[in-house]
């Protein structure tokens, strides 16, 4: 043996279906965690219950309780309970990216 040189017997050598196969694991895995890290990302829904303040076909407005909402209307924005119109109580489901809070937007007492 001269140096730099590693002798490896026979019985060490990895078949090549072993490497193949922890390929297809690895790939699989990365796969997994992509899906996973998409769905966290685009995939939450955010429900809100409160007053219509405003309202037109691009947007609902909703007060609840010191907080505005403000709501993109679009497919995926849904009324589950109430009827929509302002000063109606009502609570929407939307998608996150789609709800906006504006924390203590409500009217202050002065």
């Amino acid at each position: 043996m001269r140096g730099g040189e590693v002798e490896v017997s026979a019985e060490l050598a990895i078949p090549a279906y072993s490497i193949i196969r922890m390929k297809i694991k690895n790939l699989a895995a990365m796969i997994v965690a992509v899906l996973l890290a998409a769905n966290a990302a685009f995939g939450q829904t955010v429900t809100v219950t409160g007053n219509v303040t405003g309202l037109s076909d691009t947007y609902i407005s909703l007060l609840s309780g010191p907080d505005t909402w403000n709501i993109k209307r679009d497919a995926t924005t849904t009324v589950t309970s109430g009827t929509l119109a302002v000063g109606n109580t009502v609570t929407v489901q939307c998608i996150s990216a789609d709800a906006q809070k504006v924390v203590g937007n409500a009217q202050k007492k002065e």
